[in-house]
């Protein structure tokens, strides 16, 4: 690859990053029906009208690559810890699983509250489906992990397994959003991870 091929990929890569953080920074804010394709280039910084088309197709493209981005950069410690944890672990196991990595990304709290907010947003619309977004991204760590939790939830009619983890799910957003957004944040994140995780195993052994 010559010189000027390669600083043109750097600027392609660069661009199609600031798009994504700039989406996902305006719909957590503003939510996903109040945000414009314009606004999002202004706030990327960019004057072509045609980088977004051109990098994702479509404002729902763009969508999909900013779930698509963050969750796949959560996903593989997902898959870390599924390797650890062997063939049959806890419903402890499953949801530090599926709830620390979060935890870890809300460390750096602009970049968790960011991306919580814009999941708040995704779960409220009405073709909103978890699994289909799961298969969709192909986010492998979690197809293992709700497949373990399947297996805990075998008493559970089909229909019963997948309304208990939309509830799961949804809880675990909504209540890790609300401390992220909370200024003043009394209980500690891992007091608040903690909460959530007692909260999930509680739902999941409901009769």
């Amino acid at each position: 690859m010559s010189i000027q091929n390669g600083s043109k990929g750097k600027r392609a890569d660069a661009t199609r990053t600031a798009l994504i953080e700039a989406a996902e920074r305006l719909i957590a804010e503003k939510g996903l029906a109040d945000v414009s394709t314009r606004e999002i280039l202004q706030e990327a910084g960019q004057r072509n009208q045609s980088a977004l088309q051109y990098h994702f197709g479509s404002k729902k493209g763009l969508i999909g690559a900013t779930i698509s981005e963050r969750t796949s950069q959560l996903d593989q410690e997902r898959l870390k810890m599924l390797d650890a944890i062997g063939d049959d672990p806890s419903l402890r196991q499953l949801f530090e699983v599926l709830i620390l990595p979060l935890g870890e990304l809300m460390k750096t709290k602009a970049a968790g509250a960011n991306y919580l907010n814009f999941l708040s947003q995704a779960i409220t619309q009405p073709n909103w489906e978890l699994h289909r977004v799961i298969e969709e991204y192909n986010i492998v760590g979690m197809v293992r992990t709700y497949a373990h939790l399947n297996r805990k939830l075998a008493h559970l009619s089909e229909e019963d397994k997948v309304t208990r983890q939309y509830v799961m799910f949804d809880f675990t957003i909504l209540a890790l959003r609300r401390w992220s957004m909370d200024t003043k944040a009394h209980r500690p994140l891992e007091d608040t991870l903690e909460f959530v995780i007692e909260g999930c195993i509680a739902l999941a052994k409901l009769d």
